[in-house]
């Protein structure tokens, strides 16, 4: 796509190298997320928002908690509902893309008492999973 193209180019024009090198060695020095990455901390962000009363309404209105259950191990408040009607068609919705990429994230970071936080940590979670460090 062009916006990874246009990433790529620019870490290239920062170190000042060729087009035939890699850039995953320069994108992880400057602390960039890959393209995929931002996707989902764009999405996490605005469902943490969603979920804390910081996002518009019809944003919050999208989104469902998963009602408790019994089962002790399965006793986690911070799982979403996931949308199964449309799925296939509908898999950059927002009420379907934010259930599947906020229940993928860790409880802990679920959790995160303030925006702040919550930023910081996902970045942080991200970036690790990107470049596995």
């Amino acid at each position: 796509s062009s916006g990874i193209n246009a990433e790529y180019g620019a870490v290239r024009f920062i170190f000042g190298r060729r087009q035939y090198r890699g850039t995953t060695a320069l994108r992880k020095s400057l602390h960039f997320l890959p393209v995929k990455n931002r996707i989902h901390f764009k999405i996490s962000l605005l469902t943490y928002k969603a979920l804390n009363g910081l996002a518009p309404k019809y944003l919050a209105n999208l989104l469902h908690r998963r009602p408790q259950t019994s089962n002790r191990l399965d006793n986690d408040k911070t799982f979403l509902v996931k949308s199964s009607s449309h799925y296939l068609k509908n898999k950059g919705a927002f009420s379907v893309a934010a259930p599947a990429v906020w229940d993928e994230l860790p409880q802990c970071l679920r959790e995160c008492p303030t925006l702040k936080m919550f930023k910081s940590y996902l970045k942080t979670y991200l970036f690790k999973r990107a470049y596995g460090c």
